[in-house]
């Protein structure tokens, strides 16, 4: 469960994974503080982040797009036994029936206010980007691990908050875009040239589509658009999310879903993974648009086909999480999704005990 699923930000989504260019001497599982172990484990508790876990687990769930689309669903049938959860009330609310389900087995869990789990303390951190999104702080045997995961050093919506540092010795965090060679330009900067793009498209009498993730950018585009009085519509499923997203934080707007056949005169905002869906084809005067982290991939909009990229995404950058690491003060840095090989080679030259986690990797055989 490691990777996103397509609400989120997953370069398989876009046709590409990053290849895989260094050899890292990393540390085994016996020495660091995060482990795989059927998810990330944090070492010497029975806590996995963002994974289904084993049935002695606990499961902390980060936001309501963690688990990917089939992850809730398996916490909470019948087969998931009791494993307790460790989640805030506002990622249960947008898990929707499942997190209804999960209610009952949920510890309280509140922004800032530590509490005793056991041998551990633990601490629920804001960590921006969406509604409910946190991080997970966990103190035991005398060693602060700091669970970051998705952690957003810049959310783009009104009211958020950036993602919240602590004081730690080791740190886990989303390294999808933290690939040292990927240039962001500033998020306001891009959201105001992506409104452009829209405008300009209309103007034009064109419709621009707009490829978009959940958990990457899509409530941002959605406010930043309506902000500017551009009619706009979602696809079915985006806009029940947004609907969902709306419920429990309201400068999120709640979009009207698309007709079958899609009108001129609107804005789009589309899965990238539905980029090939007939509704699209059959519009004949469309503008596309990837708006994703995965647009400051170079070869990423021509695999796409797209007109135009937007390199926008509320996950860190490289910087941005060299920025978190020395603010919290961490000299190790466990780091998971397709770029964590080469930062972690990168932050190792930097003096980072630095690695990479994920499932073990099965021996190619060549006959």
């Amino acid at each position: 469960m490691l990777r996103q699923g397509p609400a989120g930000d997953d370069l398989r989504v876009y046709g590409m994974v990053p290849a895989r260019t260094t050899t890292l001497r990393t540390k085994t599982p016996q020495e660091t503080s995060f482990v795989y172990r059927a998810g990330i484990g944090l070492a010497g508790t029975h806590i996995t982040c963002d994974a289904t876990g084993f049935p002695s687990d606990l499961i902390f769930i980060s936001h309501a797009y963690a688990l990917g689309s089939r992850g809730p669903g398996k916490l909470a049938g019948a087969r998931a036994g009791r494993r307790q959860i460790l989640a805030t009330e506002e990622t249960l609310h947008l898990l929707g029936k499942a997190g209804d389900k999960l209610r009952s087995r949920t510890l309280p869990a509140s922004f800032g206010r530590p509490f005793n789990l056991g041998e551990h303390r633990i601490e629920i951190v804001l960590s921006g980007g969406l509604p409910g999104a946190a991080g997970l702080l966990c103190e035991t045997d005398g060693r602060r691990l700091f669970y970051l995961g998705t952690m957003s050093p810049e959310p783009l919506l009104p009211g958020l908050e950036p993602a919240g540092m602590r004081q730690a010795d080791a740190i886990c965090v989303d390294a999808t875009f933290g690939h040292p060679s990927l240039v962001f330009p500033p998020r306001r900067q891009v959201l105001a040239e992506l409104r452009a793009f829209v405008q300009d498209s209309l103007a034009e009498g064109r419709t621009p589509v707009l490829l978009t993730s959940i958990l990457g950018t899509l409530p941002a585009v959605a406010h930043d658009l309506v902000q500017a009085k551009i009619p706009v519509r979602a696809h079915a499923r985006l806009a029940r999310e947004l609907a969902l997203l709306h419920e429990v934080w309201s400068t999120i707007p709640a979009i009207p879903s698309t007709p079958r056949k899609p009108g001129a005169g609107e804005a789009l905002l589309w899965p990238a993974e539905a980029r090939d869906a007939a509704a699209l084809r059959a519009l004949p005067a469309a503008r596309t648009a990837l708006v994703s982290g995965s647009a400051a991939h170079p070869d990423v909009l021509a695999r796409m086909g797209v007109d135009r990229g937007f390199p926008l995404t509320v996950l860190p950058n490289h910087e941005e999480i060299l920025a978190a690491a020395q603010m919290c003060g961490a000299g190790e840095i466990a780091l998971y999704q397709a770029g964590a090989e080469d930062l972690a080679f990168h932050l190792r030259a930097r003096g980072f005990e630095a690695y990479p986690l994920g499932p073990p990797r099965q021996m190619t055989l060549v006959g």
